[in-house]
């Protein structure tokens, strides 16, 4: 009988668990207009590098067109929203592609320039903003030291 009992509140405890963990879903671009239309707003930078990440407004480029993308503050910026993957190519420049991920909870934007004119610009890189409680924010950029946290003013 005890075993059962306690292999009972594991199973309960586990479950509870489970049930209370957040989980980051695929998402599409319009869900993740809406999910950005509830968190603009100002925010201050509460870890991170200043000078990298500087506090600011989150705000759509233009209200009327959600499309042309968001920035936060002066220096993050994700522009020209779309489903799946571009690329252009941009005169006396590299072929550009861009890439957006949309899960319930993030954005991530992969960029990468390829066949550029001088080598040192070839670049292969991603950022990611991340919603991670109802007034926070986590924006950071792959292989850099930039980890920045936000936190919305009220």
């Amino acid at each position: 009988m005890r075993y059962s009992e306690v292999l009972l509140y594991a199973v309960c405890l586990c479950m509870s668990a489970l049930g209370n963990a957040k989980t980051e879903l695929p998402s599409n671009k319009s869900q993740f207009i809406s999910l950005l239309n509830s968190k603009v707003g100002n925010y201050q930078l509460v870890a991170g590098a200043a000078e990298q990440c500087a506090p600011g407004s989150l705000a759509w480029l233009d209200d009327s067109n959600p499309d042309l993308g968001f920035k936060l503050g002066n220096s993050i910026i994700f522009n020209a929203l779309h489903n799946g993957t571009q690329t252009n190519k941009v005169a006396n420049f590299c072929l550009v592609t861009t890439k957006y991920k949309y899960t319930t909870q993030s954005i991530i934007l992969s960029l990468r320039h390829t066949r550029c004119e001088n080598d040192s610009d070839n670049l292969d890189t991603s950022q990611t903003l991340r919603f991670i409680a109802d007034s926070r924010l986590h924006y950071s950029v792959e292989d850099s030291d930039t980890v920045c946290q936000f936190e919305l003013q009220r």
